[in-house]
Formats: C-alpha cells, sequence, structure tokens
C-alpha cells in the first residue's frame, strides 16, 4: 500500500512538473514568429531571378516554357565540369 502510494505521488509530481513547464514555455514573452517565411535577398543575377519565379508558381510552373529553359540551363551548369585550375593537366 506504502508503495503504491509513492508510486502515484511520483507520477503525480512528474506530470505537475510537466505541465508547469509547457505553460512556462508558453507564457515566455519572446516574440519568435513561427510562421513567417524568411526574407530573401535581392537576386542580380538574371538565372535565380527567374527560377525564384519558377518556385512561386508551383505547380503551373510543369507547364511554363520559360521553367523549362530554366530547368535546362540549370542543369547545364550544374552538370558540367568545371575548368582544371591544375597547371599539369
Amino acid at each position: 500500500m506504502k508503495g503504491a502510494f509513492l508510486l502515484r505521488l511520483g507520477v503525480g509530481v512528474v506530470a505537475f512538473m510537466a505541465v508547469l513547464g509547457a505553460l512556462l514555455e508558453i507564457a515566455r514573452e519572446d516574440d519568435i514568429d513561427v510562421w513567417s517565411s524568411p526574407e530573401l535577398p535581392e537576386v542580380n543575377e538574371p538565372l535565380q531571378a527567374a527560377l525564384q519565379r519558377c518556385r512561386d508558381l508551383g505547380n503551373a510552373a510543369l507547364n511554363d516554357q520559360d521553367c523549362a529553359a530554366t530547368w535546362t540551363e540549370t542543369r547545364r551548369r550544374f552538370l558540367t565540369p568545371a575548368p582544371s585550375s591544375d597547371p599539369e593537366e
């Protein structure tokens, strides 16, 4: 009987501490806006601007010819090996 009482008391204390911790976290006055999107820097490169435009179009970008050309150019730049700066080659 005594062991069961101590077990219940321990569980009650742990539950109380969990609720208290959650309430304290909620009551914090940090001005953190979880749902806002980060500010994107201004883009000077035309390819980056076109990629952002395609991203903003969403699914409609799949049927957009400009987006297809932009993705082709991006793949070409990404997959083309850079010229080697090694003087031995």
